[in-house]
């Protein structure tokens, strides 16, 4: 009887689980915002009691505010510390790149811009993607790459300076980059506006690639990279498409 005793939930314990769970699930968007009253009419719970719930999700990091309304937190993004806004940008582009990739058959990489650097966040490709040399949690030197250069095209001239200069100055001078030459290609990419093209040779053979960049609602510069064989990136028939699709990531993150 003592065992039979210790072993039987206690009263009340799992209605609580079960009323937090529910206004967890009231999140159906992993990025989208509710206000009290959305997550008390979604969860079927009175506004007091949400109310009450909602506070210690927060404390307990499952949830977040963000003004006054109120969004998953660190716990349900699966996220630790710093990697929570990037956790943010990967969910809500997740279905876009599989769409982008489905779309084009190249290799998509997403990208945030960290310093100097573009950060992959993802990349998702066929069989080609073992041929280009990025990898998810890798940085490249952002006026390397298609996806770098979109991103740094968003900044102000002075904050491209603030970012770049220490790293162009250390550049051989066999690169073929300097402070003024990015200027003058970030200029041609706001032309095109935010499209970026880049050609490079490997030991596996030359590779174009095509990148555009939006703003998350945090400022954070985001990017699009879609490559593949050289010739691959046709103009008229790509980049609509890769228009398109950061149309989507700027509503979506």
């Amino acid at each position: 009887m003592a065992e039979s005793a210790a072993i039987r939930p206690r009263p009340g314990r799992e209605s609580l689980l079960a009323r937090m769970t529910a206004i967890v699930d009231a999140f159906v968007d992993p990025n989208g915002e509710l206000n009290l009253d959305q997550i008390s009419h979604r969860a079927e719970l009175p506004r007091s009691t949400t109310h009450r719930i909602v506070v210690d999700l927060i404390d307990l990091g499952w949830l977040e505010r963000s003004g006054r309304n109120f969004r998953l937190g660190w716990r349900a993004l699966g996220a630790v510390g710093p990697q929570l806004l990037h956790a943010r940008i990967r969910v809500g582009a997740h279905d876009i790149l599989q769409e982008l990739f489905l779309r084009t058959g190249m290799v998509v990489h997403l990208g945030v811009l960290d310093g100097g650097h573009e950060y992959f966040l993802d990349k998702i490709g066929g069989p080609f993607a073992r041929r280009i040399g990025s990898r998810v949690g890798a940085r490249l030197q952002a006026h390397r790459g298609a996806g770098g250069r979109s991103m740094l095209s968003l900044l102000h001239p002075e904050e491209v300076d603030a970012v770049m200069t220490p790293m162009l100055g250390q550049s051989r001078p066999h690169s073929g980059w300097s402070v003024p030459s990015l200027h003058t290609e970030l200029g041609r990419i706001r032309e095109r506006r935010g499209i970026a093209f880049e050609s490079a040779t490997t030991a596996t053979g030359a590779i174009d690639s095509i990148g555009c960049a939006v703003r998350s609602r945090d400022g954070v510069a985001v990017s699009l990279c879609l490559a593949g064989d050289a010739g691959t990136v046709r103009p008229h028939t790509v980049v609509p498409i890769v228009r398109e699709a950061a149309t989507a990531l700027a509503r979506a993150i």
